[in-house]
C-alpha cells in the first residue's frame, strides 16, 4: 500500500507521489535510536542519524556498515553449483600453463570480467586470448565461429564471462570438439543449462538466489578466490611463485558492479567501497588514463564510475570497437593506455550525438502511446544506443520501455529497461519460449532480444498481458521517497561527508533524498548542449543554494521551475552534493523533482 503523501504531494510536476522513506520504526523509536547513534558518533548530523536508525542500524552495527569489509561478506565459493569443478579446471590450466580463450560481453561488466580474468592469469604466467563480439555483425553472446577461432589460435580451455547461459547451440558445437568450456555468468538461467564442463551462475534455478545480485565480474572474482584456494591446497605457491592479491583488482570489480546497476548491498557494497579506495591509488594504467581523459579531477566516487568512466568503456561496444574496453582495463603500458583512453573518449562523443536525436524521436512517439509497455522501433535507429534511450524513455514515462533497431531484412535488435515489480528478463525469456522472439535474455530491470518485424505486435500483446498480470492490472504511479525535510542552512559539508560514509549508493541502496520546502527561484538558466540541463539558485528564507536538474530541458520539471520565476513557491526534492566546480566547500542541491505546495502548505 502506498504511504501517506509527504507534505501532501500526491501529484508532483513529474506526476509522482512523494512518500516517506520506508522504516520499520515508529517516530519515537526512530528518534531514540538516532539519539543513541549521535552519542556514539558525536559529529553525526541529526537528519543522517534518523536515516541510519530507519535503516535498522544501531550503535553496535553502524560501524561495520560504515566501513564494510569484503572478507565479512565473501561466501565460501563451494556453495555455488559447479564452482569446485570450475575452480579445479582453472587450477589445472595454471599448473600446466595451458592457454585460455575468453569470450566476453561488450558492456562494462563483460569487459571488466574478462580483464579481471586476463590480469590474474597474466600474473600466474598463463596466456589468454580474448574475443568480444561485434554488436552489429555477431550480436550478443557466444557464437560457434568465434569460439572455434579461439580454439584454433591455441586455446585449450574456453571461458565465457557475462554471457553463455542461454548459448545452447554454440556451446554444444564446441563441446563436440572435445574442448572444455566454463560458463561464468549472472543472467537469468532457463530450466536447461548449456552443455559445458561447468556452469557457475548464482542465478541458476538450482541456486538459492542469495547471491543473485552479483554482476559477472563479481562472480569471476569469487571463482578466482576458489581457484587460488585450489592452487594453495595443491602446494602450488612457493617463494618463487607468489599468490596474486585479488584485492589489487577490486577497482575493476567495483566499476562493473556500479555500471551493471546491480544492487549495492552486501558483498557488492563492500566491492564498491574498497574498489573506490584502490581506484584512488591509480594502480591500473588504463583506468587512470581514462579518468584523466574524462576530466575526473576529484576523488573517485560512484558517479565517476557510472557517468564518467562507464559510458566511455561502453562506447566501444556501441560504436563498433568492442574489444577496446577489455584492452584498456587489462592494459599495463601507460603509453598504450593513453591511446586507448583517447579513442574511447572520441567514441563516446559520437555516441552522445547519435543518442540525443534518437531520444527526442522516441520520447515524441511514446507520448502518443497508451500501452502499459512502451515498444518503439525504427530502421534508422542506431543499435548501439538503444539501451540508453530505453532508459531515458522509462524515466520520462514511468513505464517499461523497449527500443528496437530494425535492419533492412526486417530483423530487430531490441533493448529494454523495466520498472519495479516487472521482471523484464524473465518476461523476455518467456516470450522467446513462446516463439515470439528469436533470442533474448537479461535480468529484472534490463534485457536484450531479437525479434522479427511481423512479431512485434505479438510481443506488444504478450508483454502488456504479462505486466498487467504481474502488477494486478495497473501501472503503479511513480513514487519518490523522501528521507526528511532539510533547510538550505542545513545543507552543510558535514552532511555530505556523512552521506559518503553511508554510501556507495545505487540500485538496492538508494541515496537519501531530502525535501527543501517553500523555496523561491532567485535565478535560473538552461545550460549544456541544447539547453539540456537546468541550473538555478533557490532561497527558502534560511539562505540560498545552487541547484541543478539534469536532463530537465523541455521537461515538466524544467517548465515548472521556469514558470515559478514570477515568485511562486515550490517544494524541491533531491540530493545533497559538494559543488566540485566551486572547490568542493560550497554545497549544491541536485533536483530530482519539484512540486507546487498544496494550499495547506503554501505561504
Amino acid at each position: 500500500m502506498v504511504g501517506d503523501a509527504f507534505l501532501g504531494i500526491t501529484h508532483s510536476t513529474s506526476g509522482a507521489r512523494w512518500i516517506d522513506a520506508p522504516t520499520n520504526l515508529s517516530g519515537g523509536d526512530q528518534d531514540r535510536l538516532a539519539g543513541a547513534l549521535i552519542d556514539v558518533f558525536e559529529d553525526l548530523p541529526l537528519p543522517l542519524a534518523r536515516i541510519m536508525a530507519g535503516m535498522g542500524l544501531n550503535a553496535e552495527t553502524a560501524s561495520n556498515y560504515i566501513e564494510p569489509k569484503i572478507r565479512d561478506f565473501m561466501p565460501n565459493p563451494s556453495r555455488f553449483q559447479d564452482m569446485d569443478k570450475a575452480a579445479n579446471r582453472l587450477a589445472d590450466a595454471v599448473i600446466a600453463k595451458t592457454p585460455i580463450g575468453i569470450f566476453g560481453d561488450y558492456d562494462v561488466d563483460g569487459a571488466a570480467a574478462a580483464a579481471l580474468l586476463i590480469s590474474v592469469m597474466r600474473e600466474l604466467g598463463v596466456g589468454c586470448d580474448v574475443h568480444i563480439p561485434d554488436r552489429f555483425t555477431e550480436g550478443y553472446g557466444p557464437n560457434t565461429a568465434a569460439l572455434l577461432a579461439l580454439k584454433e589460435k591455441g586455446a585449450q580451455l574456453l571461458v565465457t564471462v557475462d554471457c553463455g547461459i542461454t548459448a545452447h547451440t554454440p556451446l554444444a558445437a564446441v563441446a563436440d570438439t572435445g574442448i572444455d568450456v566454463i560458463v561464468i555468468d549472472h543472467h537469468i538461467a532457463g530450466p536447461e543449462l548449456p552443455r559445458a564442463h561447468s556452469v557457475v551462475n548464482p542465478n541458476r534455478l538450482d541456486e538459492d538466489g542469495q547471491y543473485g545480485y552479483l554482476c559477472a565480474a563479481g562472480v569471476v572474482f569469487v571463482t578466482l578466490v576458489g581457484m587460488l584456494r585450489c592452487l594453495r591446497s595443491r602446494g602450488y605457491f612457493t617463494d618463487e611463485m607468489t599468490q596474486p592479491n585479488l584485492l589489487e583488482f577490486i577497482d575493476i570489480v567495483a566499476l562493473a558492479t556500479v555500471c551493471d546497476v546491480v544492487p549495492l548491498r552486501g558483498l557488492n557494497r563492500a566491492f564498491v567501497r574498497q574498489g573506490l579506495k584502490v581506484m584512488a591509488e591509480r594502480r591500473h594504467a588504463g583506468l587512470a588514463k581514462l579518468a584523466d581523459v574524462a576530466g575526473m579531477n576529484s576523488a573517485p566516487n560512484v558517479y565517476a564510475f557510472g557517468f564518467l568512466l562507464g559510458p566511455r568503456i561502453n562506447a566501444a561496444g556501441r560504436m563498433g570497437g568492442s574489444g577496446l574496453g577489455v584492452k584498456l582495463l587489462a592494459c599495463c603500458d601507460t603509453d598504450e593506455a593513453v591511446g586507448l583512453a583517447l579513442r574511447l573518449d572520441e567514441m563516446n562523443q559520437q555516441r552522445r550525438q547519435i543518442e540525443e536525436g534518437i531520444k527526442i524521436a522516441a520520447i515524441d512517439r511514446a507520448a502518443d502511446c497508451d500501452d502499459p509497455v512502451l515498444i518503439l522501433h525504427d530502421k534508422d535507429w542506431h543499435e548501439g544506443v538503444i539501451g540508453i534511450v530505453a532508459g531515458r524513455v522509462r524515466e520520462r514515462f514511468g513505464k517499461p520501455a523497449l527500443i528496437i533497431s530494425m535492419n533492412e531484412d526486417g530483423i530487430g535488435k531490441g533493448s529494454g529497461r523495466s520498472i519495479a515489480g516487472f521482471r523484464l528478463g524473465s518476461a523476455i525469456i518467456a516470450a522467446q519460449q513462446a516463439g515470439i522472439l528469436d533470442g533474448g535474455g537479461g535480468h529484472d530491470m534490463a534485457a536484450g532480444f531479437t525479434v522479427k518485424a511481423e512479431k512485434i505486435a505479438d510481443l506488444q500483446a504478450f508483454l502488456n498481458d504479462r505486466l498487467m498480470n504481474d502488477l494486478d492490472g495497473k501501472i503503479p504511479q511513480i513514487t519518490h521517497k523522501a528521507s526528511g525535510l532539510l533547510s538550505v542552512a542545513g545543507c552543510k559539508p558535514d552532511l555530505a561527508d556523512w552521506l559518503d560514509r553511508l554510501g556507495p549508493f545505487g540500485s538496492g541502496n538508494p541515496e537519501p533524498r531530502f525535501v527543501i520546502p517553500d523555496c523561491r527561484i532567485k535565478s535560473m538558466k538552461f545550460v549544456g548542449e541544447g539547453g539540456a540541463h537546468l541550473s538555478c539558485r533557490i532561497d527558502d528564507g534560511s539562505g540560498t543554494i545552487n541547484a541543478v536538474a539534469f536532463q530537465a530541458g523541455g521537461s515538466p520539471l524544467g517548465r515548472a521551475v521556469s514558470d515559478a520565476c514570477n515568485g511562486q513557491y515550490l517544494h524541491f526534492l533531491g540530493r545533497i552534493r559538494r559543488d566540485l566546480f566551486r572547490g568542493g566547500n560550497a554545497m549544491q542541491f541536485e533536483i530530482d523533482d519539484v512540486a507546487i505546495p498544496p494550499l495547506a502548505f503554501a505561504r
